[in-house]
């Protein structure tokens, strides 16, 4: 059969073809939810961002443009799709690894949420806590500059950074502030406010991230040579120091998102995957937030050095990226790297491909530590096996969430990880990078 290449514009549902562009413009959650998606199988996506137990088949059918080819090309990751697209409740095409999609394990899931959280989105909670952020975040910013910089506020200044990463636009960029497009779209420029980009979130975090979390190869959360965070990636000499020198490298990632993205939005390719063409208009509004004046760079780095250029103002800016990134970093790196953290094989040795069901292995690729205190603090993130099953429901609910997703993986024979304390699980990601 002839090998056919999918259009920016398009996108595959259950081993169909639609036209993306004609749908975004009637999508009841807006266009800007769908850009990212273009070019590419968003099947598992699908079945992960909605309620819904089955397909909207009817909603769709103006859309269809044909059925899928084998093999297909997606376009936005430059690599082939198995022969055989898998159809409803069996599992989805996604990059060469099948998982089993909407069975009827994670379709009880979904009726036992939707009866204990009616209502999935944010609450005057959620609401209130994002603007107090915004308005600490704003008053450092304005306090450095008219007065000057110290650690105090440079501290304070990067902790409510990593707090609107967390706690706004995190929820934001995965759609679960509000059902209109437009509240998502706005609380989601915050990225673009502390200098990230919430196009590049997107597509690293929704698009790659939640569908094929620690997929060896496949998962940009587990990929690279200098951590090692996946048994099944080569083992480099470096790896042996590795649980020591992981959490030192924290403190640097701010930089990469604040000067190497920017090559990305002009070169339309993040982490060796084409961003869509549908998401050109956002790359370009994401280049204007971050270089026009009094918007990121400037705003944040050129007027501090501009009326106090010294050496002292330059650490100051170093401290609060380090706070920053630390907080933001610790958050994620002990969310799936722990003792007995299943490890995804990718399905480059056929004879050792297996499918899996979807929603188990977000159970048993992620962990919970703490309760509702600390999920205030780190915008529900420390629940992430609940996030990661559901993560379009705001992170105010997760409390309510995950008695409920206890009992299913306990109904289910499935191991759900959980650490009291902090500290545990600190413990176990340092035994885990050890090991």
């Amino acid at each position: 059969m002839a090998d056919r290449r999918l259009k920016g514009n398009e996108v595959v549902l259950e081993g169909y073809v639609y036209d993306l562009d004609a749908f975004s413009k009637v999508h009841p959650g807006g266009a800007d939810a769908l850009r990212v998606f273009g070019g590419s199988d968003a099947t598992t996506h699908y079945y992960m961002l909605h309620p819904h137990k089955e397909i909207r088949v009817k909603a769709l059918e103006p859309f269809r443009l044909r059925k899928a080819e084998a093999p297909v090309h997606d376009l936005c990751c430059e690599r082939v799709m198995p022969d055989t697209i898998e159809q409803k409740g069996s599992g989805s095409a996604h990059g060469d690894l099948v998982f089993k999609l909407n069975t009827p394990a994670f379709q009880d899931l979904k009726s036992r949420v939707q009866k204990a959280i009616p209502y999935q989105f944010a609450t005057s909670e959620w609401y209130v806590k994002a603007c107090l952020i915004m308005i600490l975040n704003v008053s450092m910013e304005y306090l450095i500059v008219r007065d000057g910089p110290s650690l105090l506020k440079a501290s304070v200044l990067g902790l409510s950074m990593a707090l609107i990463g967390l706690c706004i636009q995190h929820d934001a960029n995965h759609g679960a502030v509000s059902k209109s497009g437009w509240v998502n779209r706005f609380w989601g420029y915050t990225q673009d406010w502390i200098g990230g980009s919430s196009l590049l979130w997107r597509h690293h975090h929704v698009l790659m991230h939640h569908a094929d979390t620690n997929v060896n190869g496949d998962d940009p959360d587990i990929t690279g040579d200098l951590i090692r965070f996946n048994k099944l990636t080569n083992w480099k000499g470096h790896h042996k120091w590795q649980a020591l020198y992981t959490w030192f490298l924290l403190p640097l990632l701010p930089f990469r998102w604040h000067f190497s993205e920017i090559f990305d939005l002009i070169n339309m390719k993040h982490l060796d995957r084409s961003i869509s063409p549908m998401a050109q208009t956002d790359a370009r509004i994401a280049l204007f937030l971050r270089q026009m004046p009094f918007f990121f760079m400037l705003r944040f780095y050129a007027l501090p050095l501009y009326f106090y250029p010294s050496f002292f103002t330059l650490f100051c800016h170093f401290v609060c990226l380090a706070v920053g990134g630390s907080y933001l970093g610790f958050n994620f790196v002990i969310s799936h790297n722990f003792e007995g953290a299943r490890s995804v094989l990718d399905s480059t040795d056929r004879s050792k491909h297996e499918k899996r069901d979807w929603s188990f292995d977000q159970v048993e690729t992620s962990s919970t530590v703490g309760g509702r205190v600390l999920g205030y603090l780190h915008g529900g993130l420390n629940y992430q096996i609940e996030h990661h099953l559901f993560p379009r429901i705001s992170h105010v609910h997760y409390h309510k969430l995950a008695p409920v997703v206890r009992q299913w993986c306990l109904d289910h024979g499935l191991k759900y990880t959980y650490y009291p304390t902090v500290f545990h699980n600190v413990l176990s990601t340092y035994r885990y990078l050890n090991a």
